[in-house]
C-alpha cells in the first residue's frame, strides 16, 4: 500500500469540507451587518462634513469678492486655507477599514450657499464660525484626548475668525 491518504481520511475531509462549501455559498452575509460605527468616529465625521462645508462657503464668498474685485479676498483665502489644514488634520484621523462602505461621500458644496451680497455672505461666516466653535467646544468631553486636543485647537482657531469678519464686514 502507498504512503497516500486513505479512502477514509478523503471521504472524513469531504464529509467536513461540506459545511465550509455551504457557508462560502452565501457570501459574507453570512458573517452578518457590521458593527454601527463608535460615537467618536461618528463625532470626526461630523467635524469633517462640517469643515468641508465651511471650506465651501468660503470658496463661494471669495468667488464674490474677487468678482467685485474687493481687497478682502486676500484675508478670507487665509482663512480658507486654515479651514483646508483643518480638514486635512480631521480626515487623517479617520481609519476606514479597506473595502468599508463606511467611506465619506464625495464633498458636494450643495449645502454651503451664501447669502447674496458681500455684507450678508461674511455674516454668515461669522455665525458659522461661531457656531462651528461652539459646537466642537461642546464635543470635547465625547472624544479621546488627542481628538480632544484637535478638536479644541480648531475650534479656538474658529473662535478667532469671528471678529476677523466682523472686522471685514464693516466699511472702511
Amino acid at each position: 500500500m502507498a504512503g497516500g491518504p486513505t479512502r477514509r481520511t478523503v471521504l472524513a475531509a469531504s464529509a467536513a469540507a461540506v459545511p465550509l462549501l455551504l457557508t462560502g455559498c452565501r457570501g459574507v452575509e453570512v458573517l452578518g451587518a457590521p458593527p454601527p460605527l463608535a460615537p467618536d468616529v461618528r463625532l470626526l465625521r461630523s467635524a469633517i462634513e462640517a469643515e468641508r462645508l465651511m471650506v465651501s462657503r468660503y470658496r463661494e464668498a471669495v468667488a464674490q469678492a474677487g468678482s467685485q474685485g474687493h481687497p478682502i479676498v486676500s484675508a478670507l483665502t487665509g482663512i480658507m486655507a486654515e479651514h483646508e489644514q483643518h480638514l486635512a488634520q480631521l480626515t487623517a484621523r479617520l481609519v476606514v477599514p479597506a473595502g468599508s462602505t463606511s467611506r465619506l461621500p464625495p464633498a458636494t458644496g450643495a449645502n454651503a450657499p451664501l447669502p447674496a451680497g458681500l455684507a450678508a455672505a461674511l455674516a454668515a461666516l461669522e455665525t458659522a464660525e461661531l457656531d462651528r466653535s461652539n459646537t466642537l467646544a461642546s464635543q470635547l468631553l465625547r472624544v479621546p484626548p488627542s481628538l480632544a486636543q484637535l478638536m479644541a485647537s480648531i475650534s479656538a482657531s474658529e473662535a478667532t475668525h469671528v471678529p476677523v469678519l466682523a472686522s471685514l464686514g464693516r466699511p472702511q
